[in-house]
């Protein structure tokens, strides 16, 4: 997929401009009809801020006026309707009203509604201009879009392109140039940090509500034992994508639903907390580092979905480690799950098979400290050997190709808490 975000300022005021780029040019207030020609995306966003409303009668209708007015511009310039708006809380005093509240807050809603918007899985090609864009909105949008793209990465080819035109200077200017300021393909960055407490969701903004109100605002949609019970095995899945420990990634992927349903609650919980008055917006609370989390653990869980049905036999084990791992962490996946196939082969070799079996004692390590270390856990891709078991369900006729398919590992149920207690503090770093 194609895609193309902008973000924009007031539109309203732009003067007509004559723009140049990829060898066309193009005259009117705005850069979104010649990069729609140029780069014929399949789908554009456009990032506006809420300061621009002026209809202060209810929230809904102050959005709703900046976006009605942004489609009559859409329809001025024949930006097409292939088109969605994301209006982000802004801040800043203006002629016609005032907006307080957590400058951060821009950064969290864009990132949850391009989360929306970037499709998770399949390869991207995305373009960002930023020439038009509003101060400290269009740097939280580039941070929040580079973030998706580098989880989206981690399966996907993601091709990332940034433009901004030629300073524009009134009475001077007669033409600008649209410039290519980065272009680039997006490394991987999977999620790195585990999953905060229902504190880490939202908070006051200056004080204007007590820990008792959020905790009680937090109650009211039951988020502490929500968040507590995803936690459970959503920290333990983020790192296995983080650590590289594939039989983890396939026992912990759990149900985006329920992280989903966390994350539109507490955006609720934030909305349900917006005071507007004529000529005046408030936000009484803002998004804890909690809800970006979240909301990147969700896109990360859609980015990797397609493999969560997979079982753990060897075979799929080597398939994760070849598209969702990379460098020396694939080697080390490969490594650790090459001698457990070796010793499967000699298994097979023998007509023997076996029920669910330690892999010390499948690997005959029978002199191996039964103590489980993090680093050993870690250094060894997970398949440690006195949390990990083993079956071999079948004796194959072709040991050789047989020993993939027929081999396969879990953790062992009493240990499981282990593992997952151990991936967690690994992940906060301890």
């Amino acid at each position: 997929m194609k895609l193309l975000v902008v973000s924009w300022g007031d539109f309203e005021r732009w003067k007509e401009t004559k723009y140049r780029f990829g060898g066309k040019t193009s005259v009117g207030p705005s850069t979104l009809p010649i990069l729609q020609k140029v780069i014929e995306p399949d789908w554009t966003v456009i990032i506006l801020s809420d300061t621009l409303g002026r209809d202060f009668s209810s929230l809904e209708a102050l959005r709703e006026d900046v976006r009605g007015r942004a489609k009559d511009f859409l329809d001025r310039i024949g930006a097409g309707r292939e088109v969605d708006l994301i209006i982000a809380p802004g801040i800043g005093h203006f002629s016609h009203g005032t907006f307080l509240g957590s400058a951060m807050d821009a950064y969290n809603y864009i990132l949850w509604r391009l989360s929306h918007i970037i499709p998770p899985s399949g390869n991207l090609e995305v373009h960002f201009d930023s020439t038009h864009g509003l101060n400290y909105i269009t740097l939280l949008a580039y941070g929040a879009l580079k973030e998706l793209l580098g989880i989206a990465a981690i399966a996907n080819e993601v091709r990332f392109t940034a433009y901004n035109s030629d300073p524009y200077v009134p009475g001077i200017t007669k033409e600008l140039t649209i410039n290519v300021i980065e272009k680039t393909h997006i490394s991987p960055v999977p999620l790195d940090r585990p999953v905060p407490g229902p504190s880490g969701l939202i908070k006051p903004f200056k004080k204007s509500l007590s820990g008792k109100e959020i905790n009680q605002l937090l109650e009211s949609r039951n988020l502490g034992k929500r968040t507590s019970e995803v936690k459970t095995w959503l920290d333990a899945w983020i790192g296995s994508v983080f650590f590289g420990l594939p039989l983890l990634f396939l026992e912990e992927f759990g149900k985006a639903e329920r992280v989903e349903g966390i994350i539109e609650d507490v955006e609720y919980l934030w909305n349900s907390k917006i005071d507007v008055f004529p000529y005046q917006v408030k936000r009484n609370v803002s998004f804890g580092d909690g809800f970006s989390t979240l909301v990147k653990a969700l896109f990360q869980l859609k980015a990797l979905e397609r493999f969560k049905s997979l079982s753990p036999s060897l075979e799929n084990l080597y398939r994760l480690s070849r598209e969702v791992f990379r460098g020396s962490t694939r080697e080390r996946i490969n490594t650790e799950i090459g001698k457990i196939e070796d010793e499967a082969i000699e298994w097979m070799n023998r007509g023997e098979k076996t029920s669910w079996v330690l892999l010390r004692e499948f690997l005959n390590y029978s002199r191996a400290n039964v103590q489980v270390k993090p680093r050993n856990f870690l250094a060894h891709a997970g398949f440690e050997a006195n949390v990990t078991e083993v079956m071999i369900s079948k004796v194959g006729q072709n040991p050789q190709v047989d020993a993939k398919r027929y081999t396969y590992l879990r953790y062992a149920p009493d240990k499981k808490e282990i593992v997952r207690k151990l991936v967690s503090r690994a992940l906060k770093g301890g």
